[in-house]
């Protein structure tokens, strides 16, 4: 009987690292205790929503998103996608693909369109110059396609996890004067990340506009 339906689902693995291994500035990462209590969690997810296509935020190494469908028993039933040699050095979006509607090879898209600005003059005589110069995500946005149908089309899937909320810690920046931005450093931060937020978010909706204006071709975008 033909496919009628796909599935998808997202989950955030909160930055799922093999134990022991530095994250940001955590030198001793997760213990083996929380590693296990982790994948477990993490591995019963999986099996209570029994999605077709998986897309993961925040992480850190392959063997573990291995593990984690090892523990579900569902190694055969899934091809997982995650960057060549992945291995704790930083966090990435990922996927994991009932093996039989995957199509071609994933790609990781780190840089921005060559075309992406955020330039302004004003657009009126009381509004001042803008310009905001990011042309990298943050996080790799991983693109990869899928066919549920044989006789059906392909469907293009993005995965992506912007830039978080959270105010960006600007002490650490070589301006930074404690006498002078100590009171004001949560609305700056606030303020930075929403820029680098909404650009990351622009550069995306420009890549998926120039997929999908004026063709036909099915795509499906999960965010994190």
């Amino acid at each position: 009987m033909p496919r009628t339906q796909v599935s998808f689902a997202t989950c955030n693995l909160y930055n799922l690292n093999e134990p022991g291994l530095r994250m940001y500035r955590d030198e001793n990462g997760w213990s083996q205790e929380e590693y296990e209590k982790k994948l477990s969690w993490t591995a019963q997810v999986i099996k209570s929503v029994p999605a077709d296509v998986w897309a993961f935020q925040e992480l850190w190494h392959a063997g573990s998103l291995e593990k984690v469908f090892s523990t579900a028993s569902f190694s055969d039933e899934y091809t997982l996608l995650v960057p060549p040699n992945h291995a704790g050095q930083r966090i990435v979006c990922a996927g994991a693909v009932r093996s039989k509607i995957l199509v071609g090879e994933p790609e990781w898209i780190e840089t921005f369109p060559e075309y992406f600005r955020l330039n302004s003059g004003g657009d009126d005589d009381q509004t001042s110059n803008i310009a905001v110069h990011i042309d990298r995500f943050s996080r790799p946005v991983l693109h990869f396609e899928i066919k549920p149908r044989l006789n059906g089309r392909r469907i293009h899937v993005y995965v992506c996890h912007f830039k978080s909320k959270g105010p960006t810690k600007i002490f650490r920046e070589p301006w930074y004067s404690a006498s002078v931005y100590s009171k004001h450093s949560e609305a700056i931060g606030a303020a930075i990340s929403t820029i680098r937020r909404t650009a990351e978010a622009t550069a995306l909706r420009l890549i998926l506009t120039e997929r999908m204006k004026g063709t036909n071709t099915p795509f499906e975008y999960r965010p994190a």
